[in-house]
């Protein structure tokens, strides 16, 4: 019995250093997973051209919690890189429901050819017919920045492709999530 007692009081900080060595590997794969959809979607808007009076549209939307839940929609013009003929990109967060129960909720990307963003009802938009770009996704924020001020930033906005464009994207469990700014990465897209 004591030689039991020896070997869990050993092997507690162990078990410790193990389980923080795990959440912290995940925390790190959510970081790199938030990474990598961002340089995705700057990879759209990079590809699209400043051609056109219409290339990007915002859409701000508030989702049942408080979570920003935006629309982002890309005129491309690129038919080299997308292999595609020139549209419209739209990315915004589905998630599933009565309806939609086969949806794994998470961020979204539909691709449109040959449409301008004006005629596209993202309202109708489900899963079913776009491309799951990250499972989880349950924040999505995208502003552009006001004249040369950073901390100014429009929620809603429609026009030639901007000087840059903020995207937050977020994987919140909780609350206390969102308040740690856990599983949720902030970047500033800027163009040349």
């Amino acid at each position: 019995m004591l030689t039991g007692i020896l070997t869990t009081l050993a092997l507690a900080p162990v078990v410790v250093t193990v389980r923080r060595a795990v959440e912290t590997q995940e925390e790190y794969s959510d970081l790199s997973a938030l990474s990598r959809t961002i340089n995705f979607i700057a990879r759209d808007l990079f590809s699209a051209m400043r051609i056109s009076s219409n290339v990007v549209t915002i859409k701000d939307h508030e989702a049942i919690g408080g979570h920003d839940d935006d629309v982002l929609m890309v005129m491309s013009t690129s038919t080299i890189a997308q292999d595609m003929p020139p549209g419209t990109i739209v990315y915004k967060i589905a998630e599933g429901g009565i309806l939609h129960s086969n949806i794994i909720p998470g961020l979204y990307r539909w691709i449109f050819p040959g449409k301008l963003p004006n005629t596209i009802n993202i309202d109708t938009l489900n899963g079913d017919e776009g491309q799951l770009v990250l499972p989880g996704v349950n924040e999505f924020c995208v502003e552009v920045p006001v004249n040369s001020h950073e901390d100014e930033r429009r929620k809603e906005y429609t026009g030639l492709l901007p000087k840059g464009i903020y995207i937050k994207i977020g994987r919140l469990k909780n609350e206390q999530d969102r308040e740690n700014n856990l599983n949720e990465l902030e970047s500033v897209i800027v163009f040349p």
